[in-house]
């Protein structure tokens, strides 16, 4: 009895005739080819060796890979994986002040904007202004302060960031406390006589958008074109706007009655 035991316990089988211990997997007797008695194996252990290939294959993958996905399983979970850390980027561009937002400006602007250019649409002959990007920007903040409005966004100020041939407006709101900020791009040219304004793309945070998409995000930026208004019907009546880093410079048709 000891002796079964002691081969129970290293899953060996004895052959019953001879005494030769066997290795676990054998019929039978490696020594006299006798047929072992295989149910002195450990239950579980016979189980294993008696299974077919397929079985033992089908319960390999189940320990391996319980879900029962298998590759599949593994690319929709890659897949996620990667969506998910995409979505946290593009969260995480958004919250961001955007690179070319300038600081806002503090007091009364030093030059009166409005008046020098409605000065300048008043003439009878075409004349030019020139004005800086902060003069704009104080401007814009000037006429926009007591604009915030209500609901989930509030509107704080408009501002531009001026490159060569391409105004960026932007926008700051408010969400609950936080800061949120959006912009949208043209490119400003002179085309057969006519000024021309064409969408190029905008950003929101910090994360791009594409023309194509921000076509349809208008409606982000509706407050800011309803306070500007006034602004935008002047920008139609100019004969040309010059805009370089920094700066733009507006030319006025002339013509206007005294």
């Amino acid at each position: 009895m000891a002796k079964n035991t002691e081969s129970t316990k290293t899953a060996n089988l004895p052959c019953e005739k001879c005494g030769h211990e066997n290795e676990a997997e054998r019929v039978y007797c490696h020594n006299c080819g006798t047929k072992l008695d295989r149910s002195l194996l450990p239950q579980d252990d016979a189980k294993k060796q008696d299974e077919s290939p397929e079985a033992a294959q089908k319960r390999i993958k189940k320990i391996t890979n319980p879900s029962g996905a298998g590759v599949s399983g593994d690319i929709k979970t890659a897949v996620s994986v990667l969506l998910y850390a995409a979505l946290a980027a593009a969260v995480l561009l958004i919250i961001q002040k955007p690179e070319d937002a300038p600081e806002p400006s503090k007091g009364l602007p030093e030059r009166s904007v409005g008046n020098d250019l409605m000065d300048a649409l008043a003439s009878p002959q075409p004349r030019r202004v020139d004005f800086t990007e902060a003069e704009v920007n104080g401007h814009l903040q000037q006429i926009l302060k007591s604009k915030g409005g209500g609901g989930l966004l509030e509107f704080k100020r408009a501002y531009v960031n001026l490159q060569p041939s391409v105004v960026n407006f932007g926008s700051e709101q408010e969400l609950f406390g936080l800061p949120v900020y959006s912009g949208v791009r043209y490119r400003v040219e002179q085309q057969d006589g006519k000024l021309t304004a064409t969408l190029i793309g905008g950003s929101f945070g910090r994360l791009a958008v594409h023309p194509a998409a921000m076509q349809y995000l208008d409606f982000f930026f509706q407050k800011l074109w309803t306070a500007l208004a006034r602004e935008k019907k002047q920008m139609e009546d100019l004969q040309n706007i010059i805009v370089q880093k920094g700066a733009v410079t507006l030319v006025t048709k002339g013509g206007a009655a005294p």
